[in-house]
């Protein structure tokens, strides 16, 4: 059972998007330098032995001030929570920083990248990792892709989500039998009503949803529902998320159907 597993969890991370560019080492306690390009994001990595807030910074190289957007994912290329910096620090475009909980040991990865432009932008950048049981979290196995929870299409499934307890969001697959547009949606559940946001996301891609819907539809803060076009024998990736990004427990029902064409 253990050895189909990995066997699965290695064929899946062939599926991961490939890095546009070799990932460099995240310098740890100093800066170093580095360049991005448009459709050429800069990635570095770095391997964490355990729990703790690893902080990022970002800054253009002298004389430089181009737009930068800094964000810290997991290996699986999701973007962390509170991960994403495209605040232009002090009114300065490049200048981007992020302190990101790491609940659990394993490899990180930072990615700077230009919004746009079409130029190569030089930037300086480090990190420092305060390690301490503080952001110590339970193993949320359905937080990531490679666990995600498989729907057959045209059933319901009821679940929950907690922030508050590290349970941050919760990630299922779906794969389509036939051509078609595909259905997803979400509804409340009992009492535990609570914002949600749902994201569905391409196998190659698990940084950007390809659609997401929060319209609190009838009124009711989880009421959400997706459309997407699919071929036959294809898996979707869904996401259901705190639209804020905390809070307490958010009890829902996560269901989808397809409409063949």
């Amino acid at each position: 059972m253990i050895k189909s597993r990995q066997l699965w969890f290695a064929a899946f991370l062939g599926l991961l998007p490939m890095s546009a560019s070799a990932q460099a080492v995240l310098p740890m306690g100093e800066t170093s330098s580095g360049s991005a390009a448009p459709d050429f994001p800069a990635e570095f990595s770095v391997t964490l032995d355990g729990p703790g807030f690893l902080t990022v910074v970002v800054r253009a190289a002298k004389g430089g001030e181009e737009d930068l957007i800094l964000s810290v994912t997991d290996n699986e290329y999701q973007t962390l929570p509170d991960g994403r910096s495209d605040q232009d620090t002090g009114g300065v475009m490049s200048a981007e920083q992020v302190v990101v909980r790491i609940p659990q040991a394993g490899t990180y990865v930072t990615i700077v990248e230009l919004p746009y432009g079409d130029a190569t932008v030089g930037f300086e950048i480090g990190g420092t990792f305060l390690s301490t049981a503080l952001a110590a979290g339970i193993p949320d196995p359905d937080g990531r892709p490679s666990g995600a929870l498989s729907l057959a299409v045209g059933t319901t499934h009821e679940d929950t989500i907690d922030p508050s307890l590290g349970d941050a969001w919760d990630w299922f697959s779906i794969t389509a039998k036939s051509a078609g547009v595909l259905t997803v949606l979400t509804r409340a559940n009992d009492t535990e009503e609570g914002d949600v946001r749902l994201e569905i996301f391409r196998a190659d891609d698990f940084r950007d949803p390809f659609d997401s819907s929060d319209q609190d539809q009838s009124g009711v803060l989880t009421n959400e529902s997706l459309n997407a076009d699919v071929v036959a024998g294809e898996t979707v990736y869904i996401r259901v998320s705190p639209t804020f990004g905390g809070g307490g427990p958010v009890a829902f029902k996560v269901g989808s159907g397809l409409i063949p064409g």
